[in-house]
């Protein structure tokens, strides 16, 4: 993925944030790696985005692609460091010209948070929480600053061998001028809408358990009605030019559903309604665009 595809000039932890963005071959080598919509019962226009795919075990680096500042995914902070700070929530060391973090738990205190950067000086930077399926504890992560020379570094599969029972790492620039503002997951409360979707088949999701890819959307349709749950549709529209991967066309009314078209995942935001993606059939056109 080019920074392009990448970065945006303005960061909010939106869907609509998304907008424009593909799902591509390389964006799922990087995803796998980390791991409310009305029922369009009627005929109205779709509206086009694209979306994460559940399919990814994690959303980190889509929720990263969709906010500002420069992000860079490391495969590890692990390096000559010095601890100076560590508290129930977070260990915090110096490394080089960079302060790196530990996150030991998944919904940790704002309020220890700040305590903690302002020990080690960083007093404009603070964090911002964002509910997730609880399936994702650590998986989001974004960094917004006006300062261009800041920088962010994420790894979430290294940090245990630096602290033990570590959720999430990340490091950023020790003289971050002006306001900076990290973004990251927590477990989404009982009845919580989520941030951004889960895979409606996990534990303790909707559908957990029920396997609704390769099934018919009409009888996906069908088992999704009979947990008393509602329809949304979206697309899967192949990339073209020979690339890999899928661009999503959400919102999409039922009546450009074929029936028997096949499911590709379900998507759950926690909020009684689940997004089927289906795969449009062989001679299905595509609508500009796409």
């Amino acid at each position: 993925m080019n920074n392009d595809q990448i970065f945006r000039s303005r960061a909010r932890v939106l869907d609509e944030d998304l907008t424009g963005r593909a799902s591509t071959a390389g964006a799922d080598a990087l995803l796998a790696r980390i791991v409310a919509l009305e029922p369009a019962l009627e005929p109205a226009p779709a509206r086009r985005r694209f979306m994460p795919s559940p399919r990814r075990a994690l959303l980190g680096l889509a929720v990263a692609a969709a906010l500002a500042g420069a992000v860079v995914v490391g495969p590890s902070l692990i390096g000559r460091s010095e601890q100076v700070y560590a508290g129930q929530a977070v260990t915090i060391d110096r490394v080089g010209d960079e302060y790196v973090f530990y996150f030991t738990e998944g919904d940790p205190d704002p309020a220890e948070l700040q305590k903690a950067f302002h020990k080690v000086g960083l007093d404009n930077l603070t964090v911002t929480l964002i509910p997730v399926s609880p399936r994702q504890p650590g998986s989001v992560f974004g960094f917004e600053s006006s300062d261009r020379g800041a920088k962010a570094t994420f790894t979430g599969d290294s940090c245990p061998e630096r602290v033990e029972d570590c959720i999430t790492a990340f490091s950023v620039t020790a003289d971050i001028e002006g306001p900076a503002e990290v973004r990251l997951s927590r477990p989404a409360k009982p009845g919580e809408k989520y941030a951004y979707p889960a895979d409606a088949g996990w534990p303790g999701e909707a559908l957990a358990g029920v396997e609704l890819q390769g099934r018919s959307a009409a009888e996906a349709a069908r088992v999704v009605r009979e947990h008393h749950l509602k329809v949304s549709y979206a697309l899967d529209w192949p990339l073209r030019n020979g690339d890999k991967g899928v661009r999503f066309e959400v919102d999409v009314p039922v009546s450009r559903i074929d029936p028997g078209w096949q499911v590709a995942t379900a998507e759950s935001y926690n909020d009684g309604v689940i997004v089927l993606h289906v795969v449009p059939g062989p001679s299905a056109t595509p609508p500009p665009g796409f």
